[in-house]
């Protein structure tokens, strides 16, 4: 498997993820619902970089840039 393919797959992943956790927060944001709780744990990572690089960003900010990415990646790799 190519870097390229590898990092695509990933930034997929990730983007998914981002969605899933975008669309969980609609329903609940209870942490003891396990399944959100799990989202969360998984992606705050990924928001506390992106709240570095937009302060005041949501989560749209956050697909948009992985988005972004991965075209980059895919393009130019």
């Amino acid at each position: 498997m190519t870097t390229k393919i590898f990092l695509n797959y990933t930034l997929s992943f990730i983007m998914w993820l981002v969605i899933g956790r975008a669309i969980l927060s609609f329903f609940t944001k209870d942490l003891n619902n396990p399944i959100y709780a799990l989202f969360v744990k998984v992606t705050e990572p990924i928001y506390r970089i992106a709240r570095k690089i937009f302060p005041r960003g949501t989560t749209i900010f956050i697909i948009i840039a992985i988005v972004i990415l991965r075209i980059l990646i895919v393009k130019y790799l």
